[in-house]
């Protein structure tokens, strides 16, 4: 089982590694997917300066703050996806900077590669494996548990349970000692 674990496991980094080769810059492809779409979400933005408080960006019906010196961002997608917002770009062009630049770390390549760089040693077979000269480890001896047993039978699958009591019309008493009806202790002949 863990040959095969470790077979799937390196399997699954070469195709990682591979997969790392078919990027066309530095920053992944869907880091700029979402990069791209902010960038279009941008264009329908208004921007106005507001003294300490940064820059209110107005998309739509909605106001939003933007501070690039205090990193301080009130639609928070920004810090959720370290990749810029559309309100975060729209400061940025404002100021002439250029947002791709702000992209987190964590989608490079290079981070990416780093992630999958380490692989899983070979795990020599069983049949290779040193015969142990340490006494065979035994199973526990089987013990009764402490606590009453179950009181009811175990019932088969399909099985339905009866619900309620059985009627006291139409049912025969007997007494299990003399096996005569309709008696009990105190009146048994």
């Amino acid at each position: 089982m863990l040959k095969e674990i470790r077979i799937k496991m390196m399997s699954r980094v070469s195709k990682s590694r591979a997969f790392a080769d078919t990027w066309t810059n530095e920053i992944s492809q869907m880091a700029m997917m979402v990069f791209n779409i902010n960038a279009t979400r941008s264009m329908q933005c208004n921007i106005e300066w507001n003294g300490d408080d940064g820059f209110e960006v107005l998309e739509r019906a909605y106001t939003h703050t933007m501070n690039l010196d205090q990193h301080k961002y009130s639609c928070r997608s920004w810090k959720l996806k370290s990749i810029s917002c559309a309100h975060g770009i729209t400061t940025m062009h404002h100021l002439n900077m250029d947002a791709s630049q702000v992209i987190s770390s964590w989608y490079k390549k290079e981070t990416y590669l780093k992630t999958y760089s380490h692989f899983i040693p070979l795990v020599s077979n069983m049949k290779m494996w040193p015969e142990s000269r340490n006494p065979i480890v035994e199973p526990p001896e089987v013990r009764k548990m402490p606590g009453s047993s179950p009181k009811n039978r175990r019932r088969e699958i399909g099985e339905v349970r009866n619900a309620g009591k059985l009627p006291r019309m139409e049912t025969i008493m007997t007494r299990s000692i003399c096996r005569g009806a309709n008696h009990n202790k105190t009146n048994c002949p």
